[in-house]
């Protein structure tokens, strides 16, 4: 037996033995490393992406809105609604606001919609607001957004007076200047019940809130008209009616917000989204008064003309009632408030929609006991198909309220000066993906002094920019970007987006991006009676309403297209058209929401892939 090769050959054994004692912990490390890294990448993708979806259908038939456009205002972000009216984008975590613009019979319909988040809290559910589908003969459908209803029950228990010396101060101002208070901020906080159209009911036991929104009282009366009475867009005089249930709708609102104010809040017991609220106002139903997030161009108009008026006691302008009103009459009488006579309510015309002409019927409050039949509603205060009625007669807003009204006077609250716009966009750097693209802490200047800085998401807001200077010079500069500068011309009475790109400086490398304050997810309320005041704006919280002016192609909301490029989804700027999601939905559900999707990581699956075939070849060099 040869001993030296038995030896040589058991020396060499012993070696392999040991370098793979030594080496499997570090292969499998190195494994363990990579399998690792993978997930993070995955995982990454999928936080920063979520679905934003809604169904666009028909006010008065539920009838869906196929072809509509709808994009993503500051961005290059559109789809089209296909044959259930449904539209889809990916998009990261974020507050957006969407324009969609539909042509329905000979005429186009343009809307806004706000306060849309990702992730998804709340079913979207844009409508346009006309009488086509109903001449077409289909049937209405019941509890229809924008038919007239009536404002619902009043706040449970207490009296049904507050005096507005408990918010205002017991001073002696001018009644119709007064000013509200610095330290008394005109916000409320509104409850958004699971289902509002009203056929969820009021209870919630079976339709609970799911989301809490606090915004001023002007930004709501913009969205409570279209909800309440939108299909009155097309009659003759719809614009003095709308600036008539504007006041009607903001004083129905204060009455909530005293009534429910420090010490005696509408709690839930809970905290929801966005903020983390656990007490509320008012809800978005008509058991209180309807609210959607949905913006048009008349009523949003209606309510800035109006904004500082409210009703109140004409004996005592202190005083603020529960000032009601109702869907219809029938043409019988109503009964304003402080006051037991009836007031006649026959105008010369009735106003229809289709063939729905409202004040011919009945919906309203209670019976009224001197007519007999069965038809026999009595409306509390202003009858709104009534009112559309005295409108397409030619009355203006001021003769609708002392016709309902005759023992209210109008008085003015909060500040007055000239008019204002929201400004609001991102600072990104890819064209291609402008939301995703943004760069947190990025300093934005305008030409007329105003300085801010954009959030995590890249987006930047301007409350109030006067309107009458007609446009801004916006200037961006950060450390480690080359200083960018834009003109964007001023629009009244919307938001204007004006994104704007900037470029990594070829001189200076960037510095890492700070630590930005995150977007608002709110803290649960402590329970203090002491009012919260107003949230920090978000884009699209203010002025919004439908675009009805075609992009400046020097100014446009992104700074890069023009017209011809919003209008032609194959432009290479807009990145993949994104289609509805695929599966059945569920009218009654929310069709996405509250989930984040995992289908548009940030890493291309291409890369991922190579790293994986490296990590194999690397291993297989290492058993080699």
């Amino acid at each position: 037996m040869n001993t030296d090769r038995l030896n040589t050959h058991d020396s060499r054994l012993t070696m392999l033995i040991e370098h793979d004692v030594v080496q499997a912990p570090l292969r499998y490390f190195l494994a363990a490393a990579v399998a690792l890294l993978c997930v993070m990448t995955l995982g990454l993708g999928s936080a920063q992406a979520g679905e934003l979806s809604g169904t666009f259908t028909d006010a008065a038939t539920g009838h869906p809105i196929e072809g509509a456009s709808v994009r993503v205002m500051g961005t290059h972000e559109t789809a089209k609604t296909d044959a259930h009216g449904r539209y889809a984008f990916e998009l990261p975590d974020g507050v957006y606001e969407l324009a969609i613009r539909a042509e329905v019979g000979d005429a186009v319909y343009e809307s806004r919609m706000v306060r849309q988040y990702v992730p998804q809290i709340l079913e979207a559910r844009p409508y346009v607001y006309t009488d086509w589908f109903l001449n077409q003969g289909i049937d209405p459908q019941k509890h229809a957004p924008g038919m007239p209803s009536f404002s619902g029950e009043g706040p449970e228990g207490g009296p049904e007076t507050v005096d507005l010396r408990d918010l205002f101060g017991s001073g002696e101002p001018n009644p119709l200047y007064y000013t509200i208070p610095s330290d008394q901020p005109a916000t409320i906080r509104v409850g958004r019940r699971r289902e509002s159209t009203g056929s969820g009911g009021c209870s919630d036991s079976v339709n609970p809130i799911v989301a809490i929104e606090s915004m001023s009282l002007d930004e709501y009366v913009k969205g409570v008209l279209p909800p309440e009475i939108g299909v009155f867009q097309n009659i003759p005089g719809a614009s003095e009616v709308y600036k008539a249930f504007a006041i009607a709708a903001k004083s129905y609102a204060l009455y909530f917000v005293l009534r429910y104010g420090p010490g005696n809040r509408r709690s839930l017991g809970r905290s929801v989204p966005p903020n983390n609220y656990t007490w509320f106002h008012i809800d978005d139903t008509a058991c209180n008064q309807r609210y959607t997030s949905q913006r048009l161009t008349i009523t949003t108009n209606a309510a800035n003309a109006v904004a500082n008026k409210i009703m109140a006691k004409r004996s005592d302008p202190n005083s603020l009632d529960k000032y009601e009103y109702a869907a219809s009459c029938g043409k019988h009488g109503t009964r304003p408030e402080h006051q037991t006579a009836l007031v006649s309510d026959r105008p010369p015309v009735s106003s229809c929609v289709g063939s729905w002409c409202g004040h011919n019927s009945c919906a309203g409050h209670e019976t009224n006991t001197a007519v007999s039949g069965s038809n026999r509603c009595l409306v509390r205060g202003i009858c709104q198909w009534g009112a559309a009625s005295w409108g397409e007669a030619g009355k203006s807003y001021t003769w609708l309220l002392s016709h309902y009204q005759p023992n209210l006077a109008l008085r003015n609250i909060g500040q007055t000066g000239p008019a204002t716009v929201a400004l609001s966009g991102y600072a990104y750097t890819d064209a291609g993906d402008i939301a995703g693209s943004g760069v947190a802490g990025v300093t934005i200047s305008l030409s007329d002094g105003q300085t801010t800085s954009t959030d995590a998401q890249g987006s930047y807001l301007f409350d109030a920019v006067r309107e009458d200077l007609g446009s801004v010079e916006i200037t961006t500069t950060k450390s480690g970007y080359d200083t960018a500068t834009r003109t964007k011309d001023l629009e009244p009475g919307v938001t204007n987006w004006g994104s704007i790109q900037i470029s990594v400086s070829t001189n200076t490398p960037p510095d890492p991006d700070p630590d930005p304050d995150p977007a608002d997810v709110g803290t649960p309320d402590t329970g203090s009676p002491v009012d919260a005041g107003a949230d920090a704006a978000q884009p699209g919280d203010a002025d919004s309403q439908a675009d009805t002016s075609p992009p400046d192609t020097q100014t446009n909301d992104v700074g890069t297209s023009t017209e011809q490029d919003l209008q032609d989804p194959h432009k290479a700027e807009f990145g993949p058209l994104v289609q509805p999601s695929s599966g059945s939905y569920d009218s009654g559900g929310c069709g996405g929401c509250a989930a984040t999707s995992g289908a548009n990581p940030s890493l291309p699956g291409g890369l991922l892939a190579a790293w994986m075939s490296i990590s194999w070849i690397f291993f297989r060099r290492r058993r080699s």
